[in-house]
């Protein structure tokens, strides 16, 4: 049975009288609550802002600046979250009295962290529809993306349960493949579509003939992602700022030390996944493509017959293509095209559509005859 401290506790919460911290203090003051449920065991404030990301640590640090609690060094919106978290940590007792620290107290209260990340409800729709909303009008590749869902999007998304099984929310994958695969194009339309903070990096564009300036631009990309988490950074052409180190590009040596430092410090923080993309994996620093760097390396290679088929018919859906044109004729034509070689065998056809209703001044059909001609040209 409950005791009278625990009884106090049930009324308070049931009736809302006090905040659910002040009635457990004056809980504990009338005899304890050791029996009251288990459920409704109390995370310590210190825990809760390990749970908070940058943009619930900012209201809170300025809601204590108001109250006259912290007195930061410099303007709020230069701290990140871990140095928002160690400015909080030092008034944890003051801070407990703010409204909104209150809101988290009871929100946090009845559940343990581990508790609620083995039984928290995921809301996620199965990975079918998450692959019809995360890739639109990426035709092909489905393999390719459930393994960017299951391994970047998923952990970002469920950080809690995915720390539960040991999985850290700083996902790594490195996209290599022949060009025109559509190696960049899946990673956009997936970043892009995801709803987290991304940036596409072209890594060429980072070098400087200055000394130190690669590193600082380094630094400000992957600093920056780690205030927006979660995020996805895509470094396009990754081969040509990180080559090995044993070609002797002395002044490529500083960049490579720098980026192997912040991908251990992504790996350490989590929130920021990073995906590489290059068509020389085997001209990349080897100490960046161990599996403690890049999580997993995804190989694209050029569609398949079935592949080709799907892009192509799918392409032409919503052009004027003449009916009678046997697509799975020029599925097998196009044996060895890469996905850019068909996008650019189906948009060079309705060219020349075009060009004979501009010339007749009225519309055309795009028929066989300009599929060959386009073909002929390729």
């Amino acid at each position: 049975m409950w005791n009278v401290g625990s009884a106090f506790l049930s009324e308070c919460i049931y009736r809302k009288t006090h905040t659910f911290i002040e009635a457990y203090r004056r809980a504990e003051h009338l005899g304890g609550c050791d029996s009251y449920p288990r459920h409704m065991a109390i995370l310590t404030l210190e825990e809760i802002l390990e749970r908070l990301d940058r943009r619930e640590l900012l209201l809170i640090a300025r809601e204590g600046r108001q109250a006259g609690i912290i007195r930061p060094t410099y303007p709020l919106s230069h701290y990140d979250a871990p140095n928002l978290r160690r400015l909080l940590r030092r008034h944890t007792d003051r801070l407990s009295k703010l409204p909104s620290v209150q809101i988290l107290l009871e929100k946090y209260a009845r559940r343990t962290h581990r508790e609620e990340a083995h039984t928290e409800n995921i809301a996620l729709p199965p990975i079918s529809k998450l692959m019809q909303r995360l890739f639109p009008e990426v035709y092909g590749m489905d393999s390719e993306k459930e393994i960017l869902i299951e391994r970047v999007y998923l952990p970002l998304a469920l950080p809690k349960q995915a720390s539960y099984y040991g999985i850290k929310s700083a996902p790594t994958l490195l996209i290599e493949g022949p060009p025109g695969s559509g190696k960049s194009f899946i990673a956009r339309r997936f970043a892009q579509a995801s709803g987290f903070y991304y940036k596409v990096i072209h890594t060429p564009a980072l070098a400087s003939k200055w000394y130190g300036e690669t590193e600082q631009r380094l630094r400000g990309i992957i600093h920056k992602a780690s205030r927006h988490t979660p995020a996805i950074l895509i470094f396009e052409e990754l081969d040509a700022l990180f080559p090995k180190r044993e070609n002797n590009l002395e002044w490529l040596n500083g960049s490579i030390n720098q980026f192997l430092l912040l991908v251990d410090e992504l790996k350490s923080k989590g929130g920021v996944a990073l995906i590489g993309i290059t068509n020389r994996a085997h001209s990349i620093e080897e100490a960046l493509l161990r599996s403690e760097r890049f999580d997993l390396r995804l190989y694209i290679s050029h569609p398949e017959y079935e592949e080709r088929y799907l892009i192509l018919t799918l392409m032409a859906r919503d052009m004027p293509f003449a009916k009678n044109i046997n697509w799975e004729l020029w599925a097998e034509r196009t044996a060895g095209f890469s996905r850019a070689d068909l996008t650019a065998l189906i948009r060079q056809a309705g060219y020349y559509a075009f060009l004979r209703h501009y010339r007749e001044g009225e519309p055309q059909t795009i028929t066989e005859e300009d599929l060959w001609r386009a073909f002929k040209s390729e």
